[in-house]
């Protein structure tokens, strides 16, 4: 990685290509530079540093994050669109509600429990722990895309497509929730959790648990 002086240099922008089904007010352009040189300086560290582990997989945790963040909004709208409708006495608009409570509220124990594996990666940055760390924010990212894509499919059916249509706004953010749980690797994250399970013997209750170093 490098921090680029583009004031410095002759580069061509074409943010053309950027045409997003959801998160369509973002920016992601392609820029070609053009006879450029970076001086040492302006480097960030070594060739490889970006990818070392586990700080590269557990940035998961920051997506995550904002994905729940998306479904929770989701939930919040969803209940205030019943509500303005007097819809709170249907049975199945209930049980609909109750399905996207339970998704958001394991979401956050999933954020919380990573959470809790990330500090205790850092008070004993073992490789044992790393692995524990990266195979529970993996199954974390996993658990967390469930969550938005049940969020949606549950939203849609309980406004219906009055709530899809205009003045309201369920379409447009399920478009950009539908597109940020679009993250990398989603199937390599999840077999990597497998290999840690069958790579281990460990009783279930204790998988994930962190090795604490012995007090002196």
């Amino acid at each position: 990685m490098a921090v680029v002086p583009l004031d410095e240099m002759e580069t061509t922008v074409d943010n053309s290509w950027w045409n997003p089904m959801g998160m369509r007010s973002s920016r992601s352009y392609k820029i070609t530079f053009k006879d450029s040189q970076i001086p040492m300086k302006n480097l960030l560290g070594k060739p490889g540093n970006y990818y070392e582990q586990p700080a590269f997989s557990g940035g998961a945790v920051r997506f995550a994050a904002i994905q729940l963040g998306g479904a929770e909004r989701l939930f919040d709208e969803t209940r205030k669109y019943l509500q303005n409708l007097g819809r709170i006495d249907d049975a199945y608009q209930q049980m609909r509600l109750a399905q996207m409570a339970v998704a958001v509220a394991s979401g956050n124990h999933w954020l919380a429990s990573a959470a809790e594996k990330m500090d205790g990666y850092l008070a004993v940055p073992t490789v044992e722990n790393s692995g524990k760390l990266l195979a529970h924010v993996n199954m974390m990212r996993t658990a967390i895309e469930s969550i938005g894509t049940e969020v949606i499919s549950l939203c849609q059916k309980s406004v219906g497509a009055r709530g899809l249509n205009k003045p309201f706004h369920f379409e447009r953010m399920i478009r950009d929730l539908s597109t940020y749980l679009r993250q990398p690797a989603p199937d390599a994250s999840l077999a990597d959790v497998g290999k840690y399970v069958l790579e281990n013997k460990i009783p279930a209750n204790d998988l994930w648990e962190m090795a604490i170093k012995n007090k002196q």
